[in-house]
Formats: C-alpha cells, structure tokens, sequence
C-alpha cells in the first residue's frame, strides 16, 4: 500500500461528495477512508450512504453516527443537531441505519490511525481544545501519523526530537511529512468546511514519499442549500455552506 485516500464529515452533501469522488477516481489511490460523519446536518444521508456503500473504502464511527444510535449519545448534541438527526433517521433505511453504526471507532493502516475525533478512538474529541497539551495525544497511539476529522477544519502538530509543534498549516497542494516526526493531521470537511474556504476537502497520502496532496474541489452548493430547506432541515445548515 503507498496511497491512501483521506476524506471526512461529508454530512450528507451528495452534490460534494460527488465530486470529491469523481476527482479522486481520476488519481492513483491504493485503499480510502472516511473519517465519518457521513450523515447530519444534509439533505441526502441515504444517497450518501448508498455511494459509499458501493465503495471498498474503510469507514471509522462519527459523533454523529453514534448520535443515531441512542438517546444517550443524542444528548450529547445541540437542539438544532438533535433535530437534524432525527429528521436524518426518518431519510435512511433500516439497512443503512445498521450499516452507519456498525463501524469501529479507529482504524490502522500501513502505520497510519485513522478516528473521528482524537486518537487512539475518541468519536467526540475535538483536535483544537488539545492546541496546548497536544503531546497528551501523541502519548496515546503508536503509528507514525493520525488523521482526524470532526472540526471541518485543516491543522495538524508534529513532535520530533525537538518536541511538540504549535498548531501548523495544512494548505492545498502537496505537504512533506516529516519521517522523523510523528504527525497528527485534521484533513478538514467533505460536506460542510468551516476553515474559511467553501470547497469540499480531501487528502491523498504517500506513504512512501510522505507527501500530503489536500485537494480542494468545487461543487454546486446552491444545490445543496435548497434542498437542505426543501427537506424541513433547519436553514442555518444551508447558510453556513457559504
């Protein structure tokens, strides 16, 4: 294995997903993962999940995942997120419904973890609330690299030698990850950025060369606003696309 694909929190956004995997089909890739949150906030959970379904991808538990499956997890939410699931179960089959909580809260690959929130599996851990205890989370998994989602944004800390980084870019185009380091990487968000760019967000890692590709692709996200509305999702969803 040398390229692995990486993409997160697609909330079902079909029109984004579309064309993230459409750009993806057209490069060079050995294996993909979904860092979850393949549904909330949407219009098309059950059209997302069918897409992915059809793909031998690997797929890692999100909050929002876990949020379907009981009123313990859906506690966990805002009133406006509790709302948009339970819209979101009436919009998924029971197929779809077991298949979105049957999968693992990690995953590994060729010395790379793969999880939600925080290694080594926290589902609802958020990345930016460790900015100043960070070497906390590299004491906790033992790979090389561990990309993250659950921010919808782009960041990622080093620890070398010389330490722990502060928090450094992630922009698009091609990052070298330092083989001597140790790497955390937020890879940012399929369906709903909030990193200050509105495109759709993935990553295609070398394993071998070490490099990081972050493309960032265009959809129709007037689209996916509107429809976001015509389902009875609350319009904040919509807005925030933008």
């Amino acid at each position: 294995m040398s390229i692995i694909a990486v993409y997160s929190d697609v909330h079902a956004n079909l029109e984004a997903l579309r064309e993230v995997l459409r750009d993806l089909d057209g490069r060079a890739h050995d294996a993909e993962v979904c860092l979850g949150d393949v549904v909330g906030y949407g219009p098309q959970p059950q059209e997302c999940c069918d897409l992915l379904r059809e793909r031998d991808a690997v797929v890692v538990q999100g909050n929002h995942e876990q949020g379907l499956i009981n009123i313990h997890q859906l506690a966990w939410f805002n009133q406006l997120a509790k709302d948009s699931l339970r819209r979101t179960r009436e919009m998924i089959d029971d197929g779809t419904f077991e298949w979105l909580i049957s999968h693992p809260r990690s995953a590994v690959l060729d010395d790379c973890r793969f999880v939600h929130g925080v290694p080594p599996d926290d589902v609802k851990g958020y990345l930016w609330k460790y900015e100043d205890s960070v070497g906390e989370l590299f004491a906790r998994f033992g790979e090389r690299v561990c990309f993250v989602g659950h921010t919808h944004d782009r960041m990622r800390f080093t620890e070398g030698p010389e330490g722990v980084s502060r928090r450094l870019a992630l922009p698009e185009g091609e990052t070298v990850l330092d083989p001597d380091k140790r790497h955390i990487v937020n890879i940012g968000a399929v369906g709903q950025p909030r990193d200050g760019d509105n495109r759709a967000k993935y990553g295609l890692f070398d394993t071998e060369s070490r490099v990081l590709t972050m493309r960032f692709i265009t959809y129709d996200i007037k689209k996916t606003a509107d429809l976001i509305r015509a389902r009875g999702l609350h319009s904040s969803f919509a807005d925030r696309l933008w």
